[in-house]
């Protein structure tokens, strides 16, 4: 496998990572071009410095007037032996400590090999004669290195330094996009309005464009659905009265016993389908949001309602019905949507409770942990309950959970009930009791009690049915 695969991949997971991979490779490669003409420049400088040091102390040689006799070398002095310079006569014959150079040797530079070392010697001659200015190479060569590679590590050590300047711009580049996606993640679910081009990158403008057409489409799309659901209810709800109407109608016949069982069969068949299709409204209505007229709205009072309508059911079904706790406060809802969602709310406790069995209700004020106060709406069954990991997929529409066999739902309640929070701005969710049951919770921002304090709730029912 190639080894850049893996590195590949993981850029591949990233438009971050790929600009700072690529931004990386560039810094890099022309730091370590620039490093290497910097270090070859370096060297040759100090090579031609070094050179012209040689020629400047022949040329003082010769301006003293008095060339040397012999050799002219620090031996003995305090100086570093190993960088010595040596001067020495050429038309004279060599001292038994001197270098030995050829005799012919023309004036100018030249690299000569003497006593197991390379020299570099330059010649000058004069009217005085010639003389020889000469240094070891190889010392030289280390003093060059040197040089050059003080010139390098600034350099290579700025390479990682300039890799991850590149991370932090390109990053910080793209914080706008960033900004964007979490705009969009704070988003509702029904919101398909366009998104906000302001701030945005040239570069990222089409693709934001692309987006905000396919959610024009989108909301096009889901629009006729709802029109279609809503015209297709609407226009069910005549021939389904119509036919109630007719069956009826056939009660008040003579009927064999057979034939009056299967006429009641059809009216619950024709029951369920009207039910059916009025949440179907519901539901249309709730996900359109149109109508909605918020307004400061006393929860407790919208239960009280919900209570007078249902409590004949709760009789009926011998189910304990009552108001447990009612400490609660103003919100700014539509009153005929927070009735709507209670109703639907409590019908399904109803409906998924044994008889025999209980059901309590609750409105509480309490303080997040923010410190907004909210209102808290809860409707307490001890039926079955929903299995944990059931729990959210309970919301989806026509989503009927094994809870009672005998439960004539559509699986259009929960849904309806989150379209209309979501309108309203609260929150609902569903838990299990510890002692069995399940609690659904509506939750939606306090008023100021200043409003609170003006408001005059009707007396709630405290008996149990």
């Amino acid at each position: 496998m190639n080894p850049l695969t893996p590195l590949r991949r993981w850029a591949a997971q990233s438009l971050l990572r790929r600009l700072w991979l690529w931004m990386t490779v560039i810094v890099v490669g022309v730091g370590i071009a620039t490093a290497s003409l910097s270090y070859w420049f370096g060297y040759q400088e100090a090579n031609e410095l070094q050179d012209a040091q040689l020629r400047q102390i022949a040329s003082l040689a010769h301006r003293w007037g008095h060339p040397p006799q012999g050799v002219v070398e620090p031996r003995g002095a305090d100086v570093d032996q190993d960088a010595r310079i040596v001067v020495q006569r050429l038309d004279l014959p060599a001292p038994h400590h001197g270098l030995h150079l050829p005799p012919g040797l023309a004036d100018g530079m030249h690299v000569v090999e003497s006593d197991g070392h390379a020299w570099r010697v330059y010649v000058r001659g004069g009217a005085h004669g010639r003389i020889a200015v000469a240094q070891r190479t190889d010392l030289r060569t280390d003093a060059a290195i040197d040089s050059a590679q003080r010139t390098l590590f600034p350099l290579l050590a700025l390479i990682p330094l300039l890799a991850l300047l590149a991370a932090w711009v390109v990053r910080r580049a793209l914080r706008p996009v960033r900004r964007l996606a979490a705009q969009v993640d704070a988003r509702d679910d029904d919101r398909l309005d366009a998104l906000p081009l302001d701030d945005v990158p040239q570069e990222i403008r089409p693709f934001l464009a692309s987006i905000n057409r396919l959610l024009m489409r989108l909301a096009a799309m889901l629009e006729r659905e709802r029109r279609f659901v809503a015209d297709a209810a609407h226009e069910l709800r005549t021939p389904i009265a119509a036919l109630s109407l007719q069956a009826e109608n056939l009660e008040h016949a003579a009927l064999p016993d057979d034939t009056r069982a299967r006429l009641r069969s059809l009216q619950q068949g024709l029951a369920r389908t009207r039910a059916v299709v009025e949440q179907l409204l519901s539901l249309a209505r709730a996900q359109s949001g149109r109508g909605v007229a918020l307004r400061p709205t006393d929860p407790a009072q919208v239960l009280h309602h919900v209570i007078e309508d249902l409590m004949p059911v709760a009789q009926q079904r011998r189910i304990d019905l009552g108001l447990e706790r009612n400490e609660g406060a103003l919100v700014l809802a539509d009153p005929t949507q927070l009735y709507t969602l209670l109703r639907n709310g409590l019908d399904n406790a109803l409906r998924y409770t044994a008889q025999g069995g209980r059901v309590d209700l609750a409105v509480f004020t309490e303080v997040s942990g923010n410190g907004v106060k909210r209102v808290n709406i809860d409707i307490a069954d001890t039926g079955p309950g929903i299995p944990q990991q059931d729990l959210e997929r309970a919301f989806e529409p026509f989503e009927r959970l094994d809870r009672a066999a005998e439960s004539m739902g559509s699986g259009l309640g929960l849904a309806i009930m989150r379209n209309i929070a979501q309108n309203l701005g609260g929150s609902i969710q569903l838990d299990n009791r510890p002692t069995g049951g399940l609690r659904l919770r509506y939750s939606q921002t306090a008023l100021p009690s200043t409003a609170s304090a003006m408001a005059e709730p009707p007396p709630l029912p405290s008996a149990r049915a």
